[in-house]
């Protein structure tokens, strides 16, 4: 009789692993999904004017802070943020959406990330071949970083439209009475 139990505890203890295993990758890609729900509701709210242009374009990769020095400006800066805060906004600067597409913003154009970086490689392309074949200018988004309860967010946007011409940075947002205000920004810069 004992040899009989050990196999049938065994199976149900595997069961129940597995049952626990499938709830909680349920619970992160739920997490995931209203994480992405709540980043693009940010970001047609803070970019709403951008995001009306017809000829606004997107690139289809999102911002990653790992080629940016801004980040360590704000990683000293311990005015604003606790070490908690400053913990979780370095594991966020990676993102972990692969690519914006039409699904998140309707109305806007998406180009591929691997384009625009094939077309400034080659030096007889460069911004001319853009303008003729793609558009105007870019633009480029990072994932939004919430905490405090998604009181405060954390977004970096750039705009590029030639050789010397764009902008961007690092903006700290607070939520107040349903909406967004800047209350910081970090590595502001203008071409």
């Amino acid at each position: 009789m004992k040899l009989f139990l050990i196999p049938l505890l065994s199976i149900s203890l595997f069961s129940c692993g597995q049952t626990n295993s499938t709830t909680k990758n349920r619970s992160v890609e739920q997490d995931s999904i209203l994480y992405l729900q709540k980043a693009v509701e940010f970001i047609r709210q803070i970019e709403q004017k951008e995001l009306t242009d017809t000829n606004f374009i997107l690139a289809d990769k999102p911002f990653s802070f790992e080629y940016f020095d801004c980040i360590k400006e704000l990683l000293t800066d311990s005015s604003i943020y606790t070490k908690e805060e400053l913990v979780l906004i370095k594991s966020k600067t990676t993102p972990s959406l692969t690519k914006w597409t039409k699904t998140f913003f309707l109305n806007t154009k998406i180009v591929s990330s691997d384009t625009i970086n094939s077309i400034f490689k080659d030096n007889s392309k460069w911004w001319t071949y853009f303008y003729k074949h793609i558009g105007r200018s870019f633009n480029t988004f990072s994932v939004p970083i919430f905490f405090r309860n998604d009181t405060y967010c954390l977004f970096y946007s750039d705009h590029h439209c030639g050789g010397l011409c764009g902008g961007g940075r690092l903006t700290l947002y607070k939520k107040e009475n349903n909406r967004w205000t800047e209350i910081k920004s970090y590595c502001d810069w203008i071409s």
